[in-house]
């Protein structure tokens, strides 16, 4: 595994990119700055030179004496640090400023290629020791002395380097002191952005732990879901609801298994009683037959299960392989109801059926149809009071047939209603008439009606009725049974 060299933790990254970023900021800025910086104080310096410079050229154009001269120069050097000459139109050096300490000796003349632009009329600057006159390294502004168009001399104005670099250190040592204090004000408000990012995503971190290790009643806490930063929120805000989905869920299974088992254990445990009864005479020969029936319809019963479970199986892995034909689903209807018969004649359930004709024909798997159809009449039948009222309609409409089933009775609560269809629901049991059941059928109901392309809707109001609906395509009358293609 590659090793991040920013770190692999959240707070680690955001801190050292801020960090990294500041970083790069200041060398930018201080880059910039230094470049500013050095151009200003080149042209203050310049600009002080160039004042001093004119100054000097108009009191020589003006033709003062060459001592009182002297003397205004040496008050300009000193004013300005600085050290000037004046030079006449061969180089030879009329007047130089008091300066032992910048000259190697007091110069005579200047050399031509250090003058060459100046007397050629050409204001010019130099940097350098113009040619060792100096001891170190000048800054020198050359201005000619024009007479007409010509040039009669020069004026040198000289300043040392060092000078320019030690304010260029000044400012330098001023902008790391600021640069300082920016870099460790940027350093705690990186570490308390990455801690404010961090802390709700270790949160959610640890729930997601706990919820691994099968508890799933880990939730991230109200700081996390009420963060400022809306990814985060949204983030912790979905997986709290993806652990009440699952905790619910985890629920259904439970009561599920349970249920199951139950549904397992009551057959398989009458099956073998009777079989052990009749394999130790307990049960006489008379008898046997009658309970060998009894044998039969509980292994039936054990069957559909089964059934329903590989039909389940194979819904979720998307292998519905409907064999569609024609078929009269008024008769469909029928069929099922009395299927039904000795239960709503206990119940004394009045059974209304709503069809336009005698006869009508959709296009569909009529074994799933029919399934789909018992499990509704199946719930109708268990949810109707005593003497209460199941109502089948069926409705032709232009290109489909609506399908509607219809009881009276204890109803589907309002927050139930949407989940009823989900595999393995079961409503509430502590409200609910009848407690039998895995909760499969609906979810079979469902799956069977969307592999048609279609969709099925509940209708209910808790203690009057409860209503399913559901379409299908119209079918033709008589029509041979169309093969599924591979």
């Amino acid at each position: 595994m590659k090793r991040a060299w920013l770190g692999r933790t959240i707070f680690a990254r955001i801190f050292f990119i801020n960090i990294i970023a500041v970083m790069i900021c200041l060398v930018a800025l201080g880059s910039t700055q230094i470049f500013l910086v050095n151009r200003y104080i080149t042209r203050q310096s310049e600009e002080a030179l160039r004042k001093n410079g004119e100054a000097i050229v108009s009191l020589i154009q003006s033709n003062i004496n060459r001592e009182s001269m002297g003397h205004m120069l040496n008050g300009f050097a000193r004013s300005s640090n600085s050290h000037i000459v004046v030079i006449d139109s061969k180089g030879e050096v009329l007047i130089s400023t008091f300066g032992g300490h910048l000259l190697e000796e007091m110069p005579n003349y200047i050399p031509k290629e250090h003058i060459q632009t100046v007397l050629q009329g050409e204001r010019k600057s130099v940097i350098g020791t113009m040619g060792g006159i100096f001891r170190e390294t000048m800054f020198t502004l050359q201005l000619p002395v024009l007479q007409g168009e010509n040039a009669i001399g020069a004026v040198l104005l000289s300043l040392p380097v060092p000078q320019k670099q030690k304010m260029t250190r000044e400012v330098m040592q001023i902008m790391t002191v600021s640069a300082l204090v920016v870099a460790l004000i940027s350093f705690l408000l990186s570490y308390a952005l990455a801690k404010r990012f961090s802390m709700p995503m270790k949160k959610i971190q640890k729930s997601a732990q706990e919820f691994t290790k099968g508890h799933f009643d880990a939730r991230v806490d109200e700081q996390a879901t009420n963060s400022q930063i809306a990814e985060i929120a949204e983030l912790a805000k979905t997986f709290n609801e993806m652990a009440f989905e699952l905790e619910k869920v985890d629920e259904i299974r439970q009561s599920f298994i349970s249920d199951v088992s139950h549904e397992l254990r009551t057959p398989m445990t009458t099956i073998g009683g009777f079989v052990y009864g009749m394999m130790d005479d307990t049960i006489p020969q008379e008898k046997q037959k009658e309970y060998l029936k009894i044998v039969y319809t509980e292994v039936n019963r054990i069957s559909r299960l089964v059934n329903t479970f590989l039909d389940i199986s194979r819904m979720r892995a998307d292998q519905t392989v409907l064999n569609k034909s024609h078929f009269d689903i008024n008769e469909a209807v029928r069929i099922c109801i009395l299927g039904l018969e000795q239960r709503v004649q206990e119940k004394q359930i009045r059974i209304s059926l709503n069809f336009d004709s005698e006869n009508c024909y959709v296009f569909a798997d009529a074994d799933a149809i029919k399934r789909v159809l018992t499990n509704l009449l199946d719930n109708a039948v268990k949810f109707t009071d005593m003497g209460g009222e199941i109502a089948v309609t069926v409705a032709p409409k232009a290109h489909e047939v609506e399908v509607i089933v219809y009881n009276t009775g204890c109803g589907i609560p309002k927050e139930q209603q949407p989940m009823i269809f989900e595999r393995l629901y079961k409503a509430d049991k502590s409200r609910s008439i009848n407690r039998d059941g895995t909760g499969i059928g609906l979810y079979l109901v469902k799956n069977i009606i969307r592999a048609h392309g279609k969709n099925i809707f509940v209708k209910s109001v808790e203690g009057e009725f409860a209503e399913f609906r559901f379409c299908l395509d119209k079918g033709k009358p008589f029509a041979k049974r169309i093969e599924p293609q591979e």
